[in-house]
């Protein structure tokens, strides 16, 4: 095969392989998110016992997750992939069994390292509902130098190619994993100073028993079933993209790849919510019901001057981090269609794909554009656990995209008018509900304010 053909089949395996790798690791945020709910109420409470039990029940399992994704891309990753790039009728049948052969020599290098993996992800929950932002930034920094450092060494020097790649982001995982996790022990022991034998005796690793187990399922669940909608409607646009050809698939793998790249920031607003948030409302929820409950009127007066106050108020905190969300979404809109339509010779040499990527770009950025403000929201929505509603929406939403992909996409661009409909649909039902819980929490503070003066 020519340079130009070999580059097109590595891309084009890296599409299903990276998808398979990073859809399974990103299914279990839904134990960080838990994590993250659970310990910041604990914090609250300044209920020590709860977070060093928390703590190693979310290690435990997360570990326990780990070895099962292993596992899983091991024994069952052929046919995952096989299934994802789809039968041979839009390629030749050595060409797909030449991208199968690379997605699934770059799936078990990278499944080797998913239970440090998922511990790291659940540390760095933790770090981050702790305050500690300097341990996670660190553990991005060396991350990020070992991989480029990886990248030009395996890939652009001794030629691996994609099992260079899959190599170089595997030892960046170990370092950067093993900084986070070494951190969260740390902290661990520190959290256990002074405290009681019963809590000193607790292990770093430990699964919870089935009162714990029930409580954390309650959170995690349907945190669980968005995830899973989310890698269901992501991978259907792998999938669709895929049904036009290896260059449209190696094309969708790039562009993803830039979506996902800017999304980090959408899924860090997310986080900021799911972790500030919860106290906050906590301490909402204990002003609301000092008010109606038979305090004095000073006391009264001080908890309520307490709760307008603009650091302790939700509602202040959920404005700030919407200005945010949409500075971050112009900056990623801008940033990712510059790439696309400039950068693309960066990515492949062949002509076509270049062109494509300028034709689908526009949707991209949009969608870029979108995402952070429909992250914050829906962060907002986890934080106040209010989980009926969350799935609700997925559900419609994920119908209408599936609905979209299956009878709207004669061509490959289609695919991206497809999520940006998505985006579109869910900033509108985050935002109505967000609105909705804000302003009547609101009207209900204030008319307690009112009875109270009066």
């Amino acid at each position: 095969l020519s340079s130009s053909s070999q580059s097109v089949i590595q891309l084009a395996a890296l599409g299903p392989a990276t998808m398979l790798c990073d859809s399974t690791m990103y299914l279990t945020t839904f134990i960080s998110m838990a994590t993250t709910n659970k310990l910041a109420r604990a914090f609250a409470r300044n209920d020590v016992d709860d977070q060093v039990s928390t703590l190693s029940h979310v290690m435990g399992l997360s570990l326990s997750v780990g070895i099962l994704i292993t596992l899983l891309i091991n024994f069952a990753g052929e046919n995952i992939l096989a299934a994802i790039i789809g039968p041979a009728s839009t390629a030749s049948v050595e060409t797909t069994k030449q991208v199968l052969s690379a997605a699934l020599d770059y799936s078990r290098i990278r499944s080797i390292v998913s239970p440090l993996a998922v511990m790291g992800l659940t540390s760095q929950a933790v770090l981050l509902c702790s305050q500690d932002t300097k341990t996670p930034g660190l553990a991005v920094l060396v991350a990020s130098l070992v991989n480029i450092i990886g990248d030009y060494i395996l890939v652009a020097k001794m030629n691996w190619g994609i099992r260079g790649a899959a190599w170089a982001t595997s030892m960046a995982s170990i370092l950067a994993n093993g900084i986070l996790v070494r951190k969260v022990w740390q902290k661990m022991q520190r959290w256990k100073d002074n405290q009681s034998q019963k809590v000193q005796d607790i292990p770093f690793l430990s699964l919870p028993n089935r009162a714990a187990f029930i409580s954390l399922i309650q959170l995690a669940g349907p945190i669980f079933f968005v995830l899973i909608g989310k890698i269901m409607g992501y991978s259907s646009m792998t999938i669709t993209a895929g049904s036009f050809g290896i260059a449209p698939l190696a094309c969708h793998n790039v562009l993803m790849r830039v979506f996902f790249f800017f999304a980090t920031c959408g899924d860090a607003l997310s986080h900021s919510a799911q972790t500030f948030l919860p106290g906050l409302l906590y301490r909402k929820k204990l002003h609301e019901e000092a008010i109606s409950t038979s305090l004095t009127t000073t006391a009264r007066n001080k908890d309520i001057e307490s709760t307008n106050d603009d650091s302790t108020n939700p509602r202040t905190f959920l404005k700030r981090l919407l200005f945010f969300s949409v500075g971050a979404g112009v900056f990623n809109s801008l940033a990712g269609r510059y790439i696309a339509n400039s950068a693309g010779g960066t990515f492949t040499t062949d002509s076509s794909l270049v062109a494509l990527m300028s034709r689908a770009s526009p949707f991209m950025g949009l969608a870029n554009f979108i995402h952070p403000i429909t992250m914050t929201l829906e962060g907002s929505i986890i934080a106040g656990r209010d989980a009926g509603y969350l799935v609700a929406t997925y559900v419609f939403s994920l119908v209408l995209l599936l609905s979209q992909l299956r009878y709207r996409c004669s061509e490959f661009v289609a695919v991206y008018h497809a999520l940006l409909l998505f985006q579109i649909v869910r900033i509108i039902q985050f935002g109505l509900r967000v609105w909705k819980r804000t302003s009547v929490s609101q009207k209900k503070l204030i008319e307690g304010t009112e009875a109270c003066a009066a």
